[in-house]
């Protein structure tokens, strides 16, 4: 089980989130920043019973108008990943996801992602 903790929250604990962005801010194809995507998205910190996982975040893009997920999370909690992504995008009806990484596949595809095109990197939860 986990626990999700939203930005606005009292609880969000925004130190760990850029901490561990920060480690993992090739990995995400970075280039605006913590702060950047901190207030320009839905933004959660995710914990389980040995603490803190990882975060998830779902921004809208400016050049086509989708909703696109993204996340960070520590090494082999594959399967509090895929509980998260699952929780996040039970609130879209479609949520896009770009990655270049076999494990964010992985998760993505167990919580109900699809290709919608391999060569593109792009994947899609639909939710209706």
């Amino acid at each position: 089980m986990i626990i999700m903790v939203e930005k606005n929250s009292l609880f969000f604990d925004e130190q760990r989130a850029k901490q561990c962005f920060e480690q993992n801010r090739e990995n995400l194809d970075d280039v605006n920043g913590f702060e950047t995507l901190l207030q320009n998205s839905l933004f959660w910190n995710v914990y389980d019973k040995k603490g803190y996982i990882g975060s998830i975040f779902v921004y809208q893009s400016d050049e086509d108008n989708r909703f696109y997920l993204g996340g960070f999370a520590r090494r082999k909690s594959h399967s509090q990943c895929v509980e998260a992504i699952k929780k996040v995008t039970a609130l879209f009806d479609e949520v896009y996801a770009d990655t270049r990484h076999l494990n964010a596949v992985i998760c993505l595809k167990k919580a109900g992602f699809e290709w919608l095109d391999r060569k593109k990197r792009l994947l899609v939860c639909r939710r209706k």
